[in-house]
């Protein structure tokens, strides 16, 4: 304790001058920067540059001076009046700063350059391009256009290097174009050509690019027909039938393939003791390698694994044994755990390094144990109960004993040792866009903080992360966990982040506690409260909109617009609220309100219809068919028991109608 406290008093000393400048040099700063952001924005005249010139002073010990600066070149940049000294001299000055300011600086510079011709100053800075198509291009342009203008002819050389860039299944670059279009004026693209990138770009799914060649080529029926494929995978059949056996139609047949089993239904399938048979035969006729067979036999038996037809499982379970794949094993395992089945012969053929997963060292004790070997199955778990996760939870659950996992801390030697004032300017830099709105500068927050950590060690990581909790900044705390795989270090991995919001919105639900509703919310956003997913799930407790807004209008809670979302009060206030009405429906079973959260109640009703109530707690996690939903079911459970052991609460492993019911 001694030692918290006194590296305490350091991050204090070490940040004091920007806590002193806050009341008023600093607020007035704050002004005077985001007035420059606001009219940079508006306007890059000159008489705006000059302008900005005249604010910079101002902001020389403003902790975003880099930042204020940027602007400035960065303007400047757009009107041509930067040079590479001016980047380079920016560069050297904030070494610490996130790769992206000098990277736009340089991307604008030579964009510049580009617009305005200056193809000699390309050439010669060439050595600060970063690789990609879209450099190459510009490079490339620049060359020939030093080289050739008087000619206008590009050489055998060039010519090969602009042919190697057009050939790829993407879209390329806009300021590829002026290439593309002298190559082909002087060697007009072949039908040879034209096919080659026509099956790139199937392999790539790029409908778009494929129907760009078709028209260039509209002779050609052999383009039409895998245009028409890629739109339609059940035409296969009819391709793989009629095409003759070459390399090009080999490597149609190959990139579909997979997308064609997956649209195949029920009724496509060949009842037999061999339903790969059709398959088999093109692979024969297009001269599969045994490994691209596997590949597919693989795919369609991922495809038919559920099936209730007797053939197909005998079929199943011969390839599985011959296939070996843990992924197909290990899905088999699950099945078996769901129909009661013996586990031993599915959990033989896993490989090694899957044998020594937690989850499947619990099932091979549960194996064991059902066939008398008591000793054997109590010494896996007793080992699996000395580690942190959820199996080894259930392993302690299920020896009747306490579980408490490792926990590890800072030694005292790691922060005398660890020296953190080379990132000083960083992190006041993190604190001043805090303190100008988090929603707004979220972006550069991530930036600045992923800069960090790249260029700090492990031990730096762990106290960065003390630091960034101290700071209230909980979801920098969890990544910089995640970043140094402090696996072991559950206080910095799990901050107490919002105690009094969650402690407000539970005050009148005592369905839901503290400890649950808190890991929920790690689980979804690692507390981002901005985090937004594909499926535009917002928040830290990931709702979506329309759930939010029924949430909101069933228990009549104050919610008009998506934007509270992001704001951590309305976004607990409507997650908690849509926990309580899951336990509703579910009473106090965190194991189907979490699934039901994560996967929707229709699903977790389908899942225990499908279990008619024979299976265990266990069993039934262990069978959950959605990989992520049965993820984060386990992690949720165990998330909630080390917040209680952080909170110092009651230690409840499972409850006893989640263990001793039969779902």
């Amino acid at each position: 304790m001694k030692y918290k406290i006194l590296w305490a008093s350091y991050l204090c000393l070490l940040f004091h001058h920007t806590v002193q400048a806050e009341p008023i040099q600093a607020i007035k700063q704050d002004e005077v920067y985001q007035k420059l952001n606001q009219i940079i924005q508006q306007s890059q005249s000159q008489a705006t540059l000059n302008l900005v010139e005249n604010m910079l002073p101002e902001l020389t010990s403003y902790p975003l001076y880099p930042y204020a600066q940027f602007q400035l070149l960065n303007a400047k940049a757009q009107q041509d009046q930067l040079n590479v000294d001016d980047i380079r001299q920016f560069s050297q000055q904030y070494p610490d700063l996130p790769n992206y300011f000098v990277s736009t600086l340089t991307t604008n510079w030579f964009n510049t350059q580009f617009n305005q011709q200056h193809w000699q100053a390309i050439v010669d800075n060439q050595g600060l391009l970063t690789d990609s198509v879209a450099n190459r291009c510009l490079l490339m342009q620049a060359e020939i256009n030093l080289t050739s203008k008087d000619t206008a002819l590009l050489t055998t050389e060039q010519q090969q290097d602009i042919q190697q860039l057009w050939l790829t299944g993407q879209n390329l670059p806009a300021n590829c174009a002026v290439l593309v279009a002298l190559w082909q004026q002087q060697d007009p693209l072949s039908n040879a050509l034209i096919t080659q990138r026509a099956i790139l770009a199937f392999q790539q799914k790029n409908t778009a690019l494929l129907n760009q060649l078709v028209a260039l080529a509209p002779e050609n029926t052999w383009l039409k027909d895998i245009q028409q494929l890629l739109q339609r995978p059940q035409r296969l059949p009819d391709f793989a039938e009629k095409a003759e056996n070459n390399a090009d139609n080999q490597a149609i047949i190959l990139a579909i393939f997979p997308t064609f089993i997956r649209q195949l239904g029920e009724d496509k399938w060949t009842i037999s003791e061999n339903p790969f048979a059709p398959y088999q035969i093109w692979a024969d006729k297009f001269a599969l390698t045994d490994t691209q067979i596997k590949q597919w036999k693989s795919q369609f038996l991922w495809q038919i694994f559920d099936s209730d037809i007797a053939l197909l499982q005998q079929w199943r379970d011969q390839q599985i044994a011959q296939l070996k794949e843990d992924r197909q094993t290990e899905r088999r395992i699950r099945l078996a755990i769901r129909q009661q089945q013996d586990l031993s012969p599915w959990l033989d053929l896993l490989s090694d390094n899957a044998k020594q997963s937690q989850e499947w060292r619990y099932w091979q004790a549960y194996a064991l144990q059902k066939q008398g070997k008591k000793q054997q199955s109590q010494q896996i778990l007793t080992a699996l109960s000395e580690q942190r996760g959820f199996y080894p939870m259930l392993a302690a659950q299920q020896l009747g004993i306490v579980y408490q996992p490792n926990m590890v801390e800072i030694s005292s030697q790691a922060r005398q040792q660890t020296n953190l004032l080379a990132f000083q300017p960083a992190l006041q830099r993190i604190q001043r866009l805090y303190q100008l709105g988090q929603q707004a500068n979220q972006q550069q927050i991530n930036r600045e903080w992923w800069a960090l950590l790249s260029s700090a060690s492990n031990k730096q990581k762990l106290l960065l992360s003390e630091y960034a909790h101290q700071q209230q900044w909980f979801d920098l705390a969890v990544e910089a966990t995640i970043q140094a795989k402090a696996w072991g270090y559950l206080a910095l991995r799990l901050p107490n982040a919002y105690l009094n919001w969650f402690d407000l919105q539970l005050k009148n639900n005592s369905k839901i506690d503290r400890t649950f509703a808190m890991a929920i919310a790690r689980q979804e956003s690692a507390w981002k409260p901005y985090a937004q997913s594909s499926a535009n799930a917002r928040g830290i407790m990931q709702l979506l909109p329309t759930t939010a807004q029924a949430t909101a209008d069933k228990y009549q809670l104050p919610y008009k617009q998506q934007a509270q979302l992001f704001d951590p009060f309305y976004n607990i206030m409507l997650g908690t609220a849509h926990l309580q009405e899951l336990a509703e429906r579910y009473g106090d079973n965190r194991i189907l309100i979490a699934a039901a959260y994560n996967a929707g109640s229709s699903r977790v009703d389908n899942w225990l219809a499908r279990s008619q109530g024979k299976l265990t707690m266990a069993e039934f996690i262990a069978s959950i068919p959605f990989y992520e939903t049965r993820g984060y079911v386990q992690n949720v459970l165990t998330y909630d028991y080390y917040y209680q052991i952080l909170q110092q609460k009651p230690l409840i492993k499972f409850s006893k109608s989640e263990y001793d019911r039969l779902y």
